[in-house]
């Protein structure tokens, strides 16, 4: 696992636009998957969250090549202001190629040591509703649901849900 710079925002996007085209495209209009993917998976868009200090990213790569990756923000870029006391993991990925690997548990754990470290009370996020193997994953890790809030896909409106874990 190590930090992704500015200068690898082209390589994370591409990263973040297969992950996100995986996870989403076989139950959503395959126009609102591409209109998002064009939307927040640019080169650019990815840059301008590297260089913010309030935001971290993190990949897996697997023989130099990146297959998962996690995003956490802090105060302000934060998609939730009444959550800003918590750390809030944003994206959390990994390739399906890689499922099974406990990939993502590696990067979940470096959330939840960036929060400890960083003195947060709880770790948050946001899941697709009917993302079913991520939530029984978040389940199982020990996080609940406290809420809900609207999520842009494409220029269509979805619910996630919002879970937090306690630390």
């Amino acid at each position: 696992m190590e930090p992704v710079g500015p200068e690898r925002a082209a390589d994370l996007a591409g990263l973040k636009a297969a992950t996100f085209v995986e996870t989403f495209a076989a139950d959503n209009d395959p126009a609102q998957v591409q209109a998002h993917v064009a939307r927040e998976f640019t080169a650019e868009a990815v840059r301008r969250t590297l260089e913010d200090p309030r935001c971290s990213t993190w990949w897996l790569l697997d023989e130099g090549t990146p297959v998962g990756f996690l995003k956490v923000n802090r105060g302000e870029a934060q998609t939730e202001s009444h959550l800003r006391e918590g750390l809030e993991v944003e994206q959390i990925y990994v390739l399906a190629s890689h499922h099974g690997r406990r990939l993502g548990g590696r990067l979940m754990e470096t959330a939840v040591a960036t929060a400890r470290q960083e003195g947060f009370p709880f770790v948050w996020l946001g899941v697709w509703e009917h993302n079913r193997r991520a939530l029984a994953v978040y389940e199982h890790l020990g996080f609940s649901v406290i809420g809900d809030h609207t999520f842009l896909f494409g220029d269509e409106e979805q619910r996630d849900l919002l879970m937090r874990l306690d630390l």
